[in-house]
């Protein structure tokens, strides 16, 4: 669960963690759809900017309980998913066999395999952009489309954290808040070409932007 600077909200105390720790504490509770308002706007963006999965192959990033391998397959597409956290696998796997364990920065993907890559919310996870976007690039074909989205940049300032209570603990994934500009160059460096970029807002933060969503073409 997000947790945002809402009006009136009461300040809580978490106990900062680095992922993989915080990810196998929350995959217990972890189920395989969007289960708080920002998750249903990430996936309700993503989704809409994904192109046509009929017959194509299809790759989710970070794929956790396999939301985006569900969500790919029902529309068509031969979907795998990839994640670093065993825990997360193991919830993934009571939903779908075709995922394995595997980190972003060096996918065990075979290059120009892919028609379409979905990475949801995971690369506030990761120091340096640049290497992820990079082996995303490299597994697509050419024309293939990249569709990912983190929680916005600007939550870096407005004190935002990725925050879940799990066995009567009050947890905060320790993130890295990647600036719009280096998700841009990042792209660019990585031969993707942006032609989508959205930054949709929460009714609760009307102030803020609560996510990015980038779509790009190899």
């Amino acid at each position: 669960m997000k947790r945002w600077p809402f009006r009136g909200a009461r300040r809580e105390v978490a106990e900062l963690v680095e992922p993989q720790e915080a990810y196998a504490a929350w995959a217990a509770s972890y189920p395989p759809r969007p289960h708080n308002a920002l998750m249903t706007l990430e996936h309700e963006t993503v989704t809409r900017l994904l192109p046509d999965l009929r017959g194509r192959t299809a790759l989710d990033v970070g794929c956790g309980s396999g939301r985006y391998v569900q969500e790919m397959a029902s529309r068509g597409a031969r979907a795998i998913g990839v994640d670093l956290s065993a825990a997360m696998l193991l919830r993934a796997r009571e939903v779908t066999r075709r995922v394995a364990r595997g980190d972003a920065a060096t996918l065990p993907i075979k290059t120009m395999s892919m028609d379409a890559v979905v990475c949801g919310l995971v690369l506030a996870d990761v120091a340096d952009l640049a290497p992820a976007l990079a082996e995303m690039s490299r597994v697509l074909r050419p024309g293939g489309v990249l569709v990912y989205s983190v929680v916005h940049p600007c939550g870096a300032a407005a004190g935002w954290s990725r925050s879940f209570d799990a066995g009567g603990r009050r947890l905060a994934i320790a993130s890295h808040w990647h600036p719009a500009a280096q998700h841009r160059s990042a792209c660019a460096a990585s031969g993707l070409t942006i032609d989508g970029w959205e930054e949709p807002v929460l009714s609760e933060v009307p102030d803020h932007p609560a996510l990015l969503v980038v779509r790009a073409t190899r």
